[in-house]
C-alpha cells in the first residue's frame, strides 16, 4: 500500500508532477474532481467548508468561520484519513502531509521554485501579464499558508514535515516525477500495511464522530473531549465535561453514529462550579 502526499507552491509544477507520479506508479490521484465528489457528500451545513477544502482558498473564509469552529478542522482531517485509508493514492495539497505525518509508510514531498520563475510559468500558462501573474502567485501563497496556519497551526515551509523537498527550477515535470517515484520505491516497506489501513479507517471514523459532536454540542462542552476509534467498532471517549447532562448528550450522539458497536466510556464529569 502506497500513500504519497505532494505539497506545492503554485508554479512549481506540483499538480503536473503529481499526475505523472500517479500514472507511473499506478496510483489513484485524488484530483480536484475527486475532492469535489467528497465535498458534495458533506452535511449541507458544511458545504462552505467543503468548498474551501476543495479549492484551498483560505484567509477570508477562515477569518469569518474557522477560528471559532473547530468542527471544521475535524472534518478536514476525516476527509483526508478516509482517502488515505483506501491506499495506493497520491494526495495533493490540503494539508495531507500534516494530517498523515505520523502514519507509517506515507511519503511526503514538497515542490518549490523561485518566485520569479513561478511568475514566468504562470504568465506562460495563463497568458497573464507580469503584474497579473505576480498577484496570482502572491495571493495563492497567502491563501495556502493561511489554510495551514488557520487549521493546523503549522508553517507549511517547515522542512521536518517532508521526506523530500525539491526545487523544480532545474527539472522538467517528468524528471521531478522520476525522482519522487524512485524515492518512494526505495522507502523501507511497511511491515503491517493492513494494520495501517485499518488505523486510517478508524481515524476517519473518529474524526467524523468528533465533527458531529462538535456540531451538536457547544465548543465549551466538546473542546475537552477526545474520541478514538478502536477495532471492531469500539469508540473510546475520554476527557471531561462539566455535568452529567452534557455527558448523556454526548454519549447518545456517539452511540447513534453509524458503525459504532460499543463505547469505552472514560469520560469524566467535573463540576467546576463554585456556588453553594
Amino acid at each position: 500500500m502506497k500513500i504519497v502526499t505532494i505539497s506545492r507552491l503554485v508554479g512549481s509544477f506540483g499538480d503536473i508532477v503529481a499526475a505523472v507520479v500517479a500514472r507511473r506508479m499506478g496510483l489513484e490521484l485524488v484530483s480536484l474532481a475527486k475532492v469535489h465528489e467528497l465535498a458534495q457528500g458533506c452535511d449541507p451545513e458544511y458545504q462552505d467548508v467543503c468548498t474551501t477544502f476543495e479549492t484551498e482558498h483560505g484567509p477570508g473564509f477562515f477569518e469569518r468561520i474557522f477560528f471559532d469552529r473547530p468542527t471544521h478542522t475535524s472534518l478536514f482531517m476525516a476527509l483526508t484519513f478516509e482517502e488515505a485509508s483506501k491506499g495506493n493514492v497520491v494526495l495533493v495539497g490540503r494539508g495531507a502531509q500534516i494530517i498523515l505525518r505520523d502514519i507509517p509508510g506515507v511519503f511526503r514531498a514538497r515542490l518549490v521554485a523561485p518566485k520569479a520563475l513561478r511568475v514566468e510559468r504562470i504568465m506562460e500558462r495563463y497568458n497573464f501579464t507580469r503584474e497579473e501573474a505576480e498577484e496570482f502567485v502572491r495571493r495563492s501563497d497567502h491563501e495556502r499558508e493561511g489554510l495551514m496556519h488557520s487549521i493546523f497551526h503549522v508553517d507549511p515551509n517547515d522542512w521536518s514535515l517532508y521526506d523530500l523537498i525539491m526545487n523544480t527550477a532545474r527539472y522538467t515535470s517528468g524528471a521531478a516525477a522520476d525522482i519522487i517515484v524512485q524515492a518512494v520505491e526505495k522507502m523501507e516497506p511497511v511491515v503491517n500495511p493492513e494494520e495501517v489501513q485499518q488505523n486510517l479507517k478508524n481515524m476517519a471514523l473518529a474524526k467524523k464522530i468528533e465533527t458531529t459532536v462538535r456540531k451538536r454540542l457547544t465548543s465549551s462542552v466538546a473542546r475537552l473531549v477526545e474520541i478514538e476509534a478502536l477495532p471492531d467498532g469500539v469508540i473510546r471517549v475520554s476527557g471531561r465535561v462539566r455535568d452529567m447532562k452534557d455527558k448523556d448528550k454526548l454519549m447518545k450522539i456517539v452511540a447513534e453514529y453509524p458503525g459504532v458497536h460499543q463505547i469505552a466510556d472514560e469520560l469524566k464529569v467535573t463540576d467546576l462550579s463554585f456556588g453553594y
